[in-house]
């Protein structure tokens, strides 16, 4: 069971490596469309820069679109504002936020997946790929289904981490369960530690996420 899926019953409406446990956000509540007011400013190009082995400042929550459609968005902690999933300055705490691309051509295994948000998922590289030689490929937690790819930008990043050992692991951030048409899927990746913290509930006391206020 996902996380979006305990959320939803308290609302109307693998990684290469071992896997976290995972532990609920924030509950999503509906938000209107859209609204610059509520994610951090890309003025600040050290604004998520933190002393080197400390945590990035900032977690996952629940969030749930116009649309109805319930995410995972990253929240930062001193501040409640959203950041945005396309944020160049996320690659320098760690963290890796990727649209796949190619769903289109992986319907079925996109529906028999499960890839609802909070769900651990499996980036496994092709080398060989006449496309892409850093391609990196999606699947479900089984491994038995894929999903797409990771954008070409993320994947030169991933793929170098992956190459050398390291150890990544990735969660869906957005999706639908198996059994459901899934038109758009979107991941998280960072090395264990990383993911853990940014998986963890955010800690009371801090402000409430913008778009809740």
């Amino acid at each position: 069971m996902g996380l979006l899926d305990r959320w939803i019953r308290k609302t109307p409406a693998r990684a290469a490596r071992s896997t976290p446990q995972v532990r609920a956000p924030d509950s999503p509540a509906a938000a209107p469309d859209h609204h610059e007011s509520w994610y951090v400013s890309s003025d600040d190009k050290d604004r998520f820069t933190v002393p080197h082995g400390e945590m990035p400042p900032f977690h996952l929550i629940g969030y749930r679109a116009g649309s109805g459609e319930a995410v995972l968005r990253l929240c930062e902690d001193s501040t409640g504002l959203l950041i945005g999933p396309s944020d160049t300055r996320l690659p320098k705490t760690g963290v890796y936020v990727s649209q796949l691309r190619g769903e289109a051509y992986h319907q079925d295994g996109c529906k028999a997946g499960d890839f609802s948000p909070g769900r651990p998922v499996r980036l496994v590289r092709e080398p060989d790929n006449p496309h892409d030689p850093f391609a990196v490929a999606v699947y479900d937690q089984s491994g038995q289904h894929q999903a797409a790819y990771v954008n070409k930008q993320k994947a030169r990043m991933l793929s170098k981490l992956l190459d050398a050992g390291e150890p990544v692991q990735a969660v869906s951030i957005r999706g639908t369960a198996a059994g459901r048409p899934c038109d758009q899927v979107a991941i998280l990746a960072a090395r264990p530690p990383v993911l853990r913290h940014v998986l963890s509930r955010r800690p009371s006391g801090l402000p409430k996420p913008a778009h809740l206020r």
